[in-house]
């Protein structure tokens, strides 16, 4: 598996509000790429992380250079990072 995490730090509640709101409407965009297992938003009293999850980094590349994926990221920029991982599930 292979995990994006997008981590926005800093943000007042009304902004990590609106962006929590985005992502939940742009989730529904994510289930028709192939390879997509799922969105988590974890969140704290000034910060957002958007946990998507994929099959593989191809799967994510592929929405990464969509159309989709820009409109998702149009916009002001609140300064976040991404970090990516390789994952193993283990029950």
């Amino acid at each position: 598996m292979f995990v994006a995490v997008t981590r926005v730090k800093n943000l007042p509640a009304a902004a990590r509000e609106r962006m929590t709101e985005a992502f939940r409407q742009g989730a529904r965009d994510l289930a028709q790429f192939s390879g997509f297992l799922g969105l988590e938003l974890w969140t704290t009293e000034d910060s957002l992380d958007a946990v998507s999850r994929w099959e593989s980094r191809e799967a994510m590349e592929a929405y990464s250079t969509s159309s989709a994926f820009g409109a998702h990221h149009a916009g002001p920029s609140r300064g976040g990072e991404v970090v990516y991982y390789d994952a193993e599930v283990i029950r």
